[in-house]
Protein backbone atom coordinates (compact mmCIF):
# COMPACT_ATOMS: atom_id res chain seq x y z
CA UNK A 1 0.00 0.00 0.00
CA UNK A 2 1.36 3.40 -1.01
CA UNK A 3 1.77 6.04 1.68
CA UNK A 4 2.60 9.73 1.72
CA UNK A 5 6.02 9.81 3.34
CA UNK A 6 7.26 12.65 5.53
CA UNK A 7 9.96 13.43 2.95
CA UNK A 8 7.36 13.70 0.17
CA UNK A 9 5.19 15.92 2.36
CA UNK A 10 8.08 18.26 3.18
CA UNK A 11 9.06 18.52 -0.47
CA UNK A 12 5.50 19.52 -1.40
CA UNK A 13 5.03 22.02 1.45
CA UNK A 14 8.46 23.37 2.48
CA UNK A 15 7.18 26.80 3.58
CA UNK A 16 4.09 28.96 4.10
CA UNK A 17 4.19 30.22 0.51
CA UNK A 18 3.79 26.69 -0.84
CA UNK A 19 0.88 26.05 1.55
CA UNK A 20 -0.85 29.28 0.53
CA UNK A 21 -0.33 28.56 -3.17
CA UNK A 22 -2.00 25.17 -2.69
CA UNK A 23 -5.03 26.76 -1.00
CA UNK A 24 -5.24 29.37 -3.78
CA UNK A 25 -5.20 26.70 -6.48
CA UNK A 26 -7.84 24.61 -4.71
CA UNK A 27 -10.20 27.53 -4.13
CA UNK A 28 -9.59 29.99 -6.97
CA UNK A 29 -7.51 28.21 -9.58
CA UNK A 30 -10.37 28.34 -12.09
CA UNK A 31 -10.86 32.13 -11.99
CA UNK A 32 -9.72 33.56 -15.34
CA UNK A 33 -11.68 36.83 -15.50
CA UNK A 34 -11.23 39.63 -12.96
CA UNK A 35 -14.63 40.63 -11.49
CA UNK A 36 -13.52 44.29 -11.31
CA UNK A 37 -11.75 45.01 -14.62
CA UNK A 38 -13.56 42.19 -16.50
CA UNK A 39 -10.34 41.24 -18.29
CA UNK A 40 -8.74 37.85 -18.70
CA UNK A 41 -6.02 37.82 -16.10
CA UNK A 42 -3.78 35.93 -13.72
CA UNK A 43 -3.12 36.58 -10.07
CA UNK A 44 0.14 37.26 -8.26
CA UNK A 45 1.02 37.02 -4.59
CA UNK A 46 0.86 40.22 -2.54
CA UNK A 47 4.09 40.63 -0.61
CA UNK A 48 3.87 40.11 3.15
CA UNK A 49 0.13 39.31 2.99
CA UNK A 50 -1.86 36.11 2.62
CA UNK A 51 -3.52 37.38 -0.56
CA UNK A 52 -3.30 37.47 -4.35
CA UNK A 53 -4.24 40.32 -6.67
CA UNK A 54 -5.21 40.73 -10.32
CA UNK A 55 -2.11 41.55 -12.41
CA UNK A 56 -4.18 43.74 -14.77
CA UNK A 57 -5.91 46.17 -12.41
CA UNK A 58 -4.32 45.40 -9.05
CA UNK A 59 -7.63 46.18 -7.35
CA UNK A 60 -9.23 42.75 -6.99
CA UNK A 61 -7.65 40.74 -4.17
CA UNK A 62 -8.26 37.16 -3.10
CA UNK A 63 -7.59 35.74 0.39
CA UNK A 64 -7.28 31.93 0.16
CA UNK A 65 -7.54 31.42 3.96
CA UNK A 66 -10.74 33.47 4.35
CA UNK A 67 -13.63 31.35 5.57
CA UNK A 68 -11.38 28.39 6.39
CA UNK A 69 -9.90 27.04 9.61
CA UNK A 70 -6.77 29.06 8.79
CA UNK A 71 -8.50 32.45 8.78
CA UNK A 72 -6.95 34.95 11.23
CA UNK A 73 -4.56 32.35 12.58
CA UNK A 74 -1.10 33.53 13.59
CA UNK A 75 0.21 29.97 13.53
CA UNK A 76 2.31 29.25 10.40
CA UNK A 77 0.45 27.36 7.69
CA UNK A 78 3.27 24.82 7.68
CA UNK A 79 2.30 23.91 11.26
CA UNK A 80 -1.35 23.44 10.26
CA UNK A 81 -0.46 21.34 7.23
CA UNK A 82 1.97 19.23 9.26
CA UNK A 83 -0.68 18.66 11.95
CA UNK A 84 -3.12 17.51 9.25
CA UNK A 85 -0.45 15.24 7.84
CA UNK A 86 0.05 13.64 11.26
CA UNK A 87 -3.70 13.19 11.74
CA UNK A 88 -4.03 11.42 8.39
CA UNK A 89 -0.98 9.18 8.57
CA UNK A 90 -1.03 7.85 12.13
CA UNK A 91 -3.16 4.84 12.98
CA UNK A 92 -4.45 6.11 16.33
CA UNK A 93 -4.33 9.87 15.83
CA UNK A 94 -2.23 12.53 17.50
CA UNK A 95 -2.92 14.14 20.87
CA UNK A 96 -2.91 17.88 21.46
CA UNK A 97 0.01 17.36 23.86
CA UNK A 98 2.03 15.86 21.04
CA UNK A 99 1.22 18.83 18.79
CA UNK A 100 2.28 21.11 21.64
CA UNK A 101 5.65 19.38 21.84
CA UNK A 102 6.15 19.07 18.07
CA UNK A 103 5.53 22.74 17.26
CA UNK A 104 6.59 24.28 20.59
CA UNK A 105 3.26 26.06 21.03
CA UNK A 106 1.00 26.40 24.07
CA UNK A 107 -1.45 23.59 24.85
CA UNK A 108 -4.50 25.80 24.33
CA UNK A 109 -3.40 26.59 20.78
CA UNK A 110 -2.53 22.96 20.07
CA UNK A 111 -5.94 21.81 21.31
CA UNK A 112 -7.73 24.37 19.15
CA UNK A 113 -5.75 23.23 16.09
CA UNK A 114 -6.58 19.60 16.82
CA UNK A 115 -10.29 20.31 17.21
CA UNK A 116 -10.49 22.45 14.06
CA UNK A 117 -8.88 19.67 12.03
CA UNK A 118 -11.24 17.09 13.54
CA UNK A 119 -14.22 19.21 12.47
CA UNK A 120 -13.02 18.84 8.87
CA UNK A 121 -13.38 15.09 9.12
CA UNK A 122 -17.08 15.23 9.95
CA UNK A 123 -19.57 14.15 7.28
CA UNK A 124 -21.24 17.08 5.53
CA UNK A 125 -24.80 16.74 4.25
CA UNK A 126 -27.12 13.75 4.14
CA UNK A 127 -25.58 10.37 3.35
CA UNK A 128 -27.40 7.18 2.43
CA UNK A 129 -25.93 3.74 3.06
CA UNK A 130 -27.01 0.76 1.00
CA UNK A 131 -26.06 -2.83 0.16
CA UNK A 132 -25.02 -4.74 3.31
CA UNK A 133 -24.96 -2.35 6.28
CA UNK A 134 -24.08 -3.16 9.88
CA UNK A 135 -25.45 -1.05 12.73
CA UNK A 136 -24.39 -1.22 16.36
CA UNK A 137 -23.71 0.88 19.43
CA UNK A 138 -20.87 1.06 21.93
CA UNK A 139 -20.11 3.10 25.03
CA UNK A 140 -17.23 5.45 25.78
CA UNK A 141 -16.36 6.53 29.30
CA UNK A 142 -15.03 5.44 32.65
CA UNK A 143 -16.39 3.36 35.47
CA UNK A 144 -18.12 5.20 38.29
CA UNK A 145 -16.27 3.07 40.81
CA UNK A 146 -12.95 4.48 39.53
CA UNK A 147 -13.93 8.06 40.39
CA UNK A 148 -13.34 9.80 43.68
CA UNK A 149 -16.21 8.99 45.98
CA UNK A 150 -17.39 12.62 46.06
CA UNK A 151 -17.65 12.66 42.23
CA UNK A 152 -19.63 9.44 41.79
CA UNK A 153 -23.17 9.66 40.43
CA UNK A 154 -25.78 7.89 42.50
CA UNK A 155 -28.30 5.64 40.84
CA UNK A 156 -26.37 5.18 37.59
CA UNK A 157 -25.14 1.67 38.24
CA UNK A 158 -21.50 0.96 37.52
CA UNK A 159 -21.04 3.12 34.45
CA UNK A 160 -21.49 6.68 33.31
CA UNK A 161 -20.74 6.45 29.62
CA UNK A 162 -21.77 8.06 26.35
CA UNK A 163 -23.26 5.92 23.63
CA UNK A 164 -21.79 5.99 20.12
CA UNK A 165 -24.02 4.65 17.37
CA UNK A 166 -22.49 3.66 14.05
CA UNK A 167 -23.78 2.44 10.69
CA UNK A 168 -21.19 0.87 8.41
CA UNK A 169 -21.65 -0.07 4.78
CA UNK A 170 -19.27 -2.90 3.99
CA UNK A 171 -16.40 -1.70 1.80
CA UNK A 172 -17.99 1.73 1.87
CA UNK A 173 -19.02 4.61 4.10
CA UNK A 174 -19.56 4.86 7.82
CA UNK A 175 -21.80 7.26 9.73
CA UNK A 176 -21.48 7.85 13.46
CA UNK A 177 -23.57 9.68 16.06
CA UNK A 178 -23.14 10.21 19.79
CA UNK A 179 -26.48 9.26 21.35
CA UNK A 180 -26.36 9.66 25.13
CA UNK A 181 -25.89 7.00 27.78
CA UNK A 182 -28.91 4.74 27.10
CA UNK A 183 -30.15 4.97 23.49
CA UNK A 184 -33.43 3.21 22.73
CA UNK A 185 -35.58 2.72 19.65
CA UNK A 186 -36.94 6.25 19.80
CA UNK A 187 -33.36 7.55 19.49
CA UNK A 188 -31.81 5.04 17.08
CA UNK A 189 -34.61 4.27 14.61
CA UNK A 190 -34.92 7.83 13.21
CA UNK A 191 -31.15 7.85 12.59
CA UNK A 192 -31.38 4.50 10.83
CA UNK A 193 -34.32 5.63 8.69
CA UNK A 194 -32.48 8.80 7.67
CA UNK A 195 -29.19 7.21 6.68
CA UNK A 196 -29.91 3.65 5.52
CA UNK A 197 -31.69 2.89 2.26
CA UNK A 198 -34.84 0.79 2.61
CA UNK A 199 -33.45 -1.67 0.05
CA UNK A 200 -30.34 -2.34 2.13
CA UNK A 201 -29.62 -5.53 4.02
CA UNK A 202 -29.47 -4.34 7.62
CA UNK A 203 -27.53 -6.38 10.19
CA UNK A 204 -27.81 -5.68 13.93
CA UNK A 205 -27.51 -7.50 17.23
CA UNK A 206 -30.52 -8.37 19.38
CA UNK A 207 -30.84 -4.97 21.09
CA UNK A 208 -34.51 -4.14 21.62
CA UNK A 209 -34.01 -0.77 19.92
CA UNK A 210 -33.87 -2.59 16.57
CA UNK A 211 -37.12 -4.47 17.00
CA UNK A 212 -39.51 -4.54 14.00
CA UNK A 213 -37.04 -3.01 11.55
CA UNK A 214 -37.73 -6.01 9.32
CA UNK A 215 -41.06 -4.31 8.53
CA UNK A 216 -39.26 -1.23 7.19
CA UNK A 217 -36.24 -2.67 5.41
CA UNK A 218 -35.92 -5.21 2.62
CA UNK A 219 -33.94 -7.51 4.89
CA UNK A 220 -33.06 -7.29 8.58
CA UNK A 221 -30.73 -9.93 9.99
CA UNK A 222 -30.37 -10.16 13.78
CA UNK A 223 -27.27 -11.69 15.36
CA UNK A 224 -28.28 -12.76 18.84
CA UNK A 225 -25.18 -12.46 21.03
CA UNK A 226 -27.16 -13.44 24.14
CA UNK A 227 -27.55 -16.93 22.67
CA UNK A 228 -23.88 -17.22 21.81
CA UNK A 229 -24.41 -16.38 18.15
CA UNK A 230 -21.75 -14.20 16.52
CA UNK A 231 -22.34 -14.79 12.84
CA UNK A 232 -24.19 -16.73 10.16
CA UNK A 233 -21.97 -16.79 7.12
CA UNK A 234 -21.96 -13.30 5.61
CA UNK A 235 -24.30 -12.01 8.32
CA UNK A 236 -22.32 -10.66 11.28
CA UNK A 237 -21.37 -7.42 13.01
CA UNK A 238 -17.65 -8.14 13.14
CA UNK A 239 -16.78 -5.29 10.78
CA UNK A 240 -18.38 -2.59 12.85
CA UNK A 241 -17.04 -4.08 16.06
CA UNK A 242 -13.58 -3.81 14.52
CA UNK A 243 -14.23 -0.11 13.96
CA UNK A 244 -15.30 0.30 17.58
CA UNK A 245 -12.08 -1.41 18.71
CA UNK A 246 -10.09 1.13 16.69
CA UNK A 247 -12.13 3.98 18.19
CA UNK A 248 -11.48 2.82 21.75
CA UNK A 249 -7.76 2.30 21.12
CA UNK A 250 -7.54 5.84 19.78
CA UNK A 251 -9.37 7.42 22.70
CA UNK A 252 -7.85 5.35 25.50
CA UNK A 253 -4.37 5.02 24.03
CA UNK A 254 -3.80 8.44 22.45
CA UNK A 255 -6.15 10.88 24.13
CA UNK A 256 -6.68 9.11 27.49
CA UNK A 257 -9.86 11.10 28.17
CA UNK A 258 -12.39 12.86 25.94
CA UNK A 259 -15.24 15.01 27.25
CA UNK A 260 -18.83 14.36 26.21
CA UNK A 261 -18.95 17.81 24.62
CA UNK A 262 -16.20 17.02 22.11
CA UNK A 263 -16.61 13.25 21.70
CA UNK A 264 -18.33 13.50 18.29
CA UNK A 265 -15.26 15.23 16.82
CA UNK A 266 -13.00 12.38 17.92
CA UNK A 267 -15.41 9.78 16.58
CA UNK A 268 -15.55 11.62 13.22
CA UNK A 269 -11.76 11.64 13.07
CA UNK A 270 -11.54 7.88 13.56
CA UNK A 271 -14.34 7.30 11.03
CA UNK A 272 -12.54 9.44 8.44
CA UNK A 273 -9.32 7.45 8.77
CA UNK A 274 -11.25 4.18 8.74
CA UNK A 275 -13.07 5.04 5.50
CA UNK A 276 -9.82 6.08 3.82
CA UNK A 277 -7.50 3.43 5.25
CA UNK A 278 -6.86 1.98 1.78
CA UNK A 279 -6.03 5.41 0.34
CA UNK A 280 -3.24 6.49 2.65
CA UNK A 281 -1.26 8.05 -0.19
CA UNK A 282 -4.04 10.58 -0.84
CA UNK A 283 -5.71 10.85 2.59
CA UNK A 284 -3.97 14.16 3.28
CA UNK A 285 -5.22 15.58 -0.03
CA UNK A 286 -8.76 14.40 0.77
CA UNK A 287 -8.58 16.22 4.11
CA UNK A 288 -7.13 19.33 2.48
CA UNK A 289 -9.96 19.40 -0.04
CA UNK A 290 -12.41 19.40 2.86
CA UNK A 291 -10.87 22.71 3.98
CA UNK A 292 -12.08 24.44 0.85
CA UNK A 293 -15.48 22.78 0.47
Amino acid sequence: MKKLTLQQFRESYPNDDACLDKLFQLRFGNIKICPICNKETTFKRVKDRRSYQCVKCGKYQIYPTKGTIFEKTTIPLTFWFHAMYLQTTTRNGVSAKELERTFDICYKTALRMAHQIKILFGSKGATQLSNITEADETYIGGLEKNKHKKDRLEGTGSINKVGVFAMLERDGKIITKTVGHSPNGEVLKPIIRKHIDKEATLITDGHGAYKDLDKEFKQHEIINHNRGEYGRGMYHTNTIEGFFSQLKRTIKGTHIHVSKKHLQKYVDEVAFRYMNKDRQDVMFDIALNKVVQ
